[in-house]
Formats: C-alpha cells, sequence, structure tokens
C-alpha cells in the first residue's frame, strides 16, 4: 500500500481513499484547494502504478491504514474521506474504533450485501476492466445502468493496470461486507455524498444511518457515481472544506 501526503505536517492530517480501479491520480484535481491541510492519499494494494501488490480485503486495507496512522500520525485523522470501496474501507476503519477520526466523508460507500447477486456483479466488474484492457468499447447503457444515467464518463478514471484478481477480491469483500455493531459508537461527524442517479449507494445510506443517528446525506442532482468528483472537482472540494470547517 503506499501513502502520498501533500503540504505541511504540522496542518490537521485529512486522509482520501480512492475507489475500486481508481489510483491516487482520481483527487488530484482537488488538492489544491486542501492547502490549509496535510493530505495523505492511499493509494490501495493492486491499484498502484508505482507499486506491486493485490488487493486482498476491506479488512486488510483498514489494518494497513491503522498501522500507518498509528505510525507516522500519532493514532489519529482530523478527516477521512473514502469513495466508493474507498467509502467501504472508511467504514470499516469508524467501526473498528482503532484509531481516532474526528470527521468521516462517506463518498458512496458500498456496504450492502449482494447475496445471489454478488458473483455475477463480481464477474461483470472483472470483465468490465479486462475489455478496458483490450481496448474494447463498453456499451454506454451498460455502464449507466450500474454508475448511474449520464455517467459514461466515469470509465475514463478508472486504472488499465489494475490486476483481474485485485478487482474479483474487491468486489467479493464489498459485495459481502458486513457492517459491524462498532459503528454505533463512532463520536464523530459523518456525511454521507451521493448522486441522484445511483441505484446503490441511497440503500447504503439509509442501513448507515440506523447505525450513525448524526450523518447528515447529501445528495447530487443528476449525477451518477463519482461523477461529481471527476467532473465538478472544484465544487467537490469546496463541499468538503465546508464539512471539515464547520463547527
Amino acid at each position: 500500500m503506499r501513502f502520498i501526503t501533500h503540504g505541511e505536517k504540522t496542518n490537521k492530517p485529512i486522509m482520501l481513499i480512492h475507489g475500486m480501479a481508481n489510483t491516487s491520480d482520481l483527487f488530484d484535481p482537488i488538492l489544491p484547494y486542501l492547502t490549509d491541510y496535510y493530505v495523505i492519499v492511499c493509494e490501495l494494494d493492486g491499484h498502484s502504478k508505482e507499486e506491486p501488490g493485490v488487493f486482498a480485503s476491506v479488512s486488510d486495507a483498514a489494518e494497513k491504514l491503522e498501522k500507518y496512522v498509528k505510525e507516522s500520525l500519532d493514532g489519529g485523522l482530523y478527516g477521512l474521506l473514502g469513495f466508493s470501496l474507498g467509502g467501504t474501507i472508511a467504514t470499516e476503519i469508524i467501526s473498528r474504533g482503532v484509531m481516532e477520526v474526528e470527521k468521516t466523508i462517506l463518498d458512496a460507500a458500498f456496504v450492502i450485501k449482494m447475496g445471489l447477486m454478488t458473483y455475477p456483479f463480481k464477474l461483470l466488474f472483472q470483465g468490465s476492466i479486462w475489455c478496458i484492457k483490450q481496448g474494447i468499447h463498453i456499451p454506454k447503457g451498460l455502464v449507466e445502468s450500474i454508475m448511474g444515467k449520464g455517467n459514461s464518463g466515469i470509465v475514463d478514471t478508472l486504472y488499465k493496470g489494475v490486476s483481474l484478481k485485485s478487482i474479483g477480491n474487491a468486489g467479493l469483500s464489498c459485495y459481502t461486507y458486513m457492517v459491524k455493531e462498532g459503528l454505533g459508537d463512532y463520536p464523530g461527524s459523518v456525511e454521507f455524498w451521493h448522486g441522484s442517479n445511483e441505484p446503490y449507494p441511497v440503500k447504503s445510506a439509509r442501513l448507515l444511518k440506523e447505525y450513525l443517528p448524526q450523518m447528515e446525506t447529501v445528495v447530487y442532482d443528476n449525477m451518477g457515481h463519482g461523477q461529481m468528483l471527476h467532473e465538478h472537482p472544484e465544487e467537490y472540494a469546496k463541499r468538503m472544506v465546508a464539512f471539515l470547517e464547520a463547527k
């Protein structure tokens, strides 16, 4: 796992965790708006252009992040933002309570068990990445049926170098994820973000609200999965800063 830092270490530390088949590059457009913070961008195993590896599971990633924070940041973060798979990992982190996190943003975290659809979805994502690797066009209708209407451009954010094994492991870990009872003990501020055109995160938000009554839900109109981040990074970053600076 790779950690890329930006800014002065004396500033409040915030960590960003990207989604499945992304790299740290996903967050590059919002970094100019976060200069008042010490930003740590986590690049997950199997998703790095610089380091080899295979993504194992949500819990494995959470443990490695906790180890880094304990050794490098005295065991605590001011802010944590996880997108998609990263949001599931962030949910796991605040559930475990191993490290202190004052404020958490869960952007389209996936915490709904897929049941019988687990393996079909895993194979679908593996097949999609295989097509991207081969330069095979993925039909717009198929992309939008999963990622949200008007969001076919999200394909351009995906990392061709990710291994199919990493995608398979990430998919299985996400689609079978079980929310921990410890999540209800998290005392920090939480926002859950998702686009109005996303079919699944709204279910995640509903479930998480049962554990986190303090959680606020922010819905981006006419947006699909990750669309606000990759198409409107300035607005995305400003919303993030407003949450971090709120009393």
